[in-house]
């Protein structure tokens, strides 16, 4: 894969401005804006966490612009501001990719996967049917504390994989893409479902996009031959 691919495709999903360009250290990440039909959530429950995705890209801003200033010099791994802003980055930028993500992949009010779909192919091929794909998929989420579950293509294994990530920046497997991702944050589901976390979580992947999930899938096929 071309390296002006490999960042087209990162800066479609992060929605970075100046992605054409050679990125020094500052960049400019934009508000993309999610229709959400699902009547699972509720109004203010969606319009919650959409302000709360808002501020993560403000906040990411704020640290690349400072980023792009800080004393490089006094840079150590004790304590420095740039220590601090580099993992300040790691924090913000999860939170704004995985958001971005989430939104993206729920609320599909019809929601259906063909068999002969590339999706359901590879999510069968790697863990044998898609019920156990499922089955995995929500241990995962259940056993995320504060976190994410995540299904993605793992570079290294040349396979799909599903993970949980606590917080934004937990336990993030390196060399991983990915396709289907779950916001399993108690603010996400308290308002609407209290402590009842499966039932959130089952609503949400009965309205999975899976339209947009195959596209996912299509640009990780795409990573996978790059790797091979």
């Amino acid at each position: 894969m071309k390296r002006s691919e490999v960042k087209k495709i990162i800066s479609d999903t992060l929605g970075l401005d100046n992605a054409g360009e050679d990125l020094t250290e500052a960049y400019v990440a934009s508000v993309k804006s999610y229709d959400l039909p699902t009547e699972l959530l509720s109004e203010k429950a969606k319009a919650a966490h959409k302000r709360l995705y808002e501020d993560y890209v403000q906040m990411l801003n704020e640290v690349s612009a400072r980023l792009d200033t800080v004393d490089r010099q006094d840079a150590a791994s004790g304590a420095s501001a740039y220590r601090s802003l580099k993992l300040d980055e790691t924090y913000n930028l999860n939170a704004v990719w995985l958001h971005e993500l989430f939104f993206a992949n729920i609320s599909d009010l019809h929601s259906e996967i063909m068999a002969d779909s590339l999706a359901f192919m590879r999510l069968e091929r790697d863990w044998g049917n898609f019920t156990d794909w499922q089955f995995d998929f929500m241990a995962c989420a259940m056993s995320a504390r504060d976190g994410w579950a995540v299904c993605g293509y793992d570079m290294y294994l040349q396979r799909y994989i599903n993970t949980l990530i606590d917080q934004h920046s937990l336990s993030v497997p390196v060399g991983l893409y990915p396709v289907i991702v779950m916001d399993m944050h108690e603010h996400v589901e308290f308002r609407d479902y209290l402590d009842d976390k499966k039932s959130y979580l089952i609503g949400m992947m009965r309205q999975l996009q899976w339209g947009i999930i195959e596209e996912r899938f299509k640009r990780a096929e795409r990573i996978a031959e790059a790797f091979k």
